[in-house]
């Protein structure tokens, strides 16, 4: 009779462990699915790439546009400016 006792036990452990590890199975496929999403959301951009000169070149390039952005508005205002300036001493 104390055999039957440490079998069922036995077994109830293996259920437990079999339970156990099933939901690990369905926790990794869903943070599998997740990591799919996520790598599907990052852009493809070079901002994010492992090279070193790629990542530079493309923050400098950016920095560029921003900065002509910014520029070429102010050039054409002060461009008006001197041409108004520059007509009203004419007269």
């Amino acid at each position: 009779m104390s055999d039957i006792v440490p079998q069922n036990q036995e077994e109830l452990t293996i259920q437990a462990l079999q339970s156990r590890i099933a939901d690990l199975e369905k926790q990794v496929q869903m943070q599998s699915l997740e990591l799919e999403t996520l790598v599907q959301r990052v852009p493809d951009s070079l901002i994010i790439s492992p090279n070193f000169l790629k990542r530079a070149f493309t923050v400098y390039g950016h920095s560029m546009v921003a900065g002509l952005i910014v520029a070429v508005p102010i050039w054409c205002i002060s461009l008006a400016i001197f041409f108004l300036i520059g007509m009203a001493s004419e007269f």
